[in-house]
């Protein structure tokens, strides 16, 4: 008898694999991962570190990272002061995943005729075709 494909949204839901990757999912995810691994930021901070991100975005990412206990979000004192984003100590414990995933992906990319992937410009190579 056919599995329908009801079993295989099931299965995959359970799967932690597909688990693990929704939970890192996200066009700025990682990005934010990696200031956030540095040292806590603001909104702002933040904002301008990602400069091609919106601040809806920004905050949907964020929260949802904090849904998945990876951040946790502290109002300043005053209120006025802002917030800060810090990893939570489980947060931190995708560090070594992350490091996996870079090593994986540059060899990946260092590949011949590799054609997936981003192609990052380091800043210094791309300051000198502008």
């Amino acid at each position: 008898m056919p599995r329908s494909v009801h079993d295989s949204h099931r299965e995959r839901a359970a799967c932690p694999l597909y688990t693990a990757i929704g939970v890192i999912d996200g066009r700025w995810k990682p990005m934010l991962f990696q200031r956030l691994l540095e040292r806590p930021h603001g909104f702002g901070e933040l904002r301008r570190a990602l400069p091609g991100v919106s601040p809806r975005v920004l905050r949907a990412q964020l929260r949802e990272m904090a849904g998945d206990d990876l951040v946790e979000r502290r109002t300043l004192a005053p209120r006025s002061a802002g917030v800060r984003y810090t990893l939570t100590a489980y947060g931190r414990t995708l560090g070594p995943v992350f490091e996996t995933l870079w090593r994986w992906g540059s060899g990946h990319l260092a590949r011949a005729g590799a054609t997936r992937g981003t192609q990052v410009i380091p800043p210094r190579a791309h300051a000198v075709h502008h």
